[in-house]
């Protein structure tokens, strides 16, 4: 019935923005749109974080390595935005403390000292500890399935993890909170053009296979891994490639194998100068990897190569003190994609860069690709400055002037988060915002009743919800009919189950107006 009820308001309404790709950082857009007062879709053509965002390496970050390259403003931002989602997300976003050891020299000791030192400053003021120091003999105690024989000592510094899905899929639900749509299996599979603009797109519903047209001031690609199949869509003439993924491979095992409360750092085998980690995930299982290689094969269905699980386990392998992990010890796999940004400058996948870009692509389709999941928050509010910059959404700032308004009027009685639902559903349809004759509440906030708080029948709103039923001196025909109306189209009510429901509430209405 939800899904029916979104799919009629996509092809029925002119929306400010529809957001192409259903990942952390379209969900990040979705949720800076709908907080702006912008009517707002996002749809995808799989799931909701399908792709990316749910096969990352589970990291909230600032990206420590990133240093090594002096992208000291990327690293900077995503220090920021990791301590604003720890405190916004405290349930999904947690704190990790990671250990790296130290094997080469003195003076490897000495840099990545400084390094983290570095690391702390730029985070500011944090909630978390800054790093520290580990002697050699207290590794020994803490991780005694370690190799120490070459170890010179090590440092302990933190950063965050997460579960990456149900975080894009909480971002998304806070999104419909406000009054946007959202709708998965929801595939765009024609632009349709007017001069420079897009005046609609055409969608296939994979559930129902049927074909939607739907229609929006602004467009925006957020499709991470498949930009560049967007992009032919969109111009089937577009050879160029603006992506250059990269493939991370991660294995799945038993907690038992590793630490329970740190995540481990541990050099490959391979001599490349790469680091793995080992980090706990969940009540009892671990994440191991990554790979870091270029893709260039299919973003549907991704392979995971015994030569890969090899290169992790034969570089877990060589740091383990007695047991030996086998293939036998792995409980699941997963591949993922890194939506890196072409690069000619750099062949390697771990030398490019993991900042972002935005392109508008004609008057009205805004592209941005890249980023890190860490950073999705402050990619979406220069997503969204990016459009008010040219003024195509709210362009005398109507628009947010109505919702903040509607936010005002109604937030003494129900607090900002449910104001703001009710603002959404008002805001455009001025008629449902004036307060009945007699009583002093809207039809917006009989819809959210419905809608939000479960109201299932007239008693429900008018004596539960409201005080109506209490101010209500005289059986109101007139009132109760337009109520139960409302009711009946939200509910699917037949005539009989309206007559049914306005006996119903009649008979409680008059126990409370009568006394013996």
């Amino acid at each position: 019935m939800k899904r029916a009820y979104n799919i009629q308001r996509a092809t029925s309404e002119l929306f400010d923005v529809v957001v192409i790709g259903g990942g952390i950082t379209g969900a990040g857009i979705a949720l800076t749109a709908a907080k702006k007062g912008w009517k707002t879709l996002i749809i995808d053509k799989h799931d909701f974080s399908f792709g990316t965002s749910s096969r990352s390496a589970k990291m909230i970050h600032g990206g420590l390595r990133y240093l090594q390259h002096l992208q000291i403003k990327l690293v900077k931002e995503a220090l920021h935005e990791r301590e604003h989602l720890l405190k916004e997300y405290p349930h999904l976003v947690k704190p990790q403390p990671f250990f790296m050891p130290i094997y080469k020299s003195r003076l490897s000791k000495i840099k990545l000292g400084i390094g983290l030192s570095g690391y702390d400053y730029l985070t500011g003021e944090s909630s978390m500890p800054k790093h520290s120091e580990i002697e050699l003999e207290e590794i020994k105690e803490k991780f005694p399935q370690l190799k120490t024989d070459s170890m010179l000592g090590g440092f302990v510094y933190y950063d965050a993890k997460t579960n990456d899905a149900r975080l894009t899929n909480e971002v998304i639900q806070e999104a419909t909170d406000l009054g946007a749509v959202a709708i998965n299996y929801f595939e765009l599979i024609e632009f349709k053009k007017n001069e420079n603009s897009i005046s609609s797109i055409i969608c296939k519903d994979k559930i129902s296979n049927f074909t939607q047209q739907i229609k929006s001031k602004v467009f925006i690609s957020a499709t991470g891994i498949w930009t560049d199949d967007l992009m032919h869509t969109f111009n089937p003439n577009e050879n160029k490639k603006f992506m250059q993924p990269s493939k991370g491979i991660h294995l799945i095992m038993s907690a038992e194998h590793f630490p329970k409360d740190c995540v481990l750092l541990l050099p490959t085998s391979n001599g490349d100068g790469r680091m793995l980690w080992c980090m706990p995930w969940d009540d009892n299982l671990n994440i191991v990897g990554t790979t870091d290689t270029d893709y260039t094969e299919s973003n549907e269905e991704i392979p995971v190569l015994e030569n890969e699980v090899n290169y992790i386990l034969n570089s877990v392998n060589a740091q383990l003190k007695e047991k030996q992990l086998t293939h036998q010890d792995i409980l699941s796999v997963f591949a993922g994609i890194r939506p890196l940004l072409n690069d000619a400058e750099n062949k390697k996948s771990k030398d490019r860069s993991r900042d972002y870009q935005l392109w508008w692509n004609n008057d009205n389709m805004l592209t941005i690709s890249g980023g890190k999941l860490t950073s999705f928050l402050s990619m979406a509010e220069k997503a969204v400055e990016t459009i008010e910059e040219k003024h195509i959404i709210a362009a005398n700032g109507n628009n947010e002037i109505k919702i903040n308004t509607l936010i005002d009027r109604f937030k003494h009685r129900y607090g900002i988060k449910n104001a703001t639902l009710i603002a959404n559903i008002a805001r455009d349809n001025e008629n449902i915002t004036h307060n009945f004759e007699k009583y002093p509440y809207c039809m917006a906030e009989i819809l959210f009743f419905i809608q939000h708080q479960h109201a299932q029948k007239l008693d429900d709103i008018l004596t539960r919800r409201t005080l109506i039923t209490y101010q209500m001196k005289q059986y109101d025909y007139q009132f109760i009919d337009e109520i139960c109306k409302l009711l009946a189209i939200e509910l699917n009510w037949s005539e009989h189950q309206k007559d049914e429901e306005k006996n119903a509430y009649y008979s409680s209405w008059s126990s409370m107006h009568t006394w013996k």
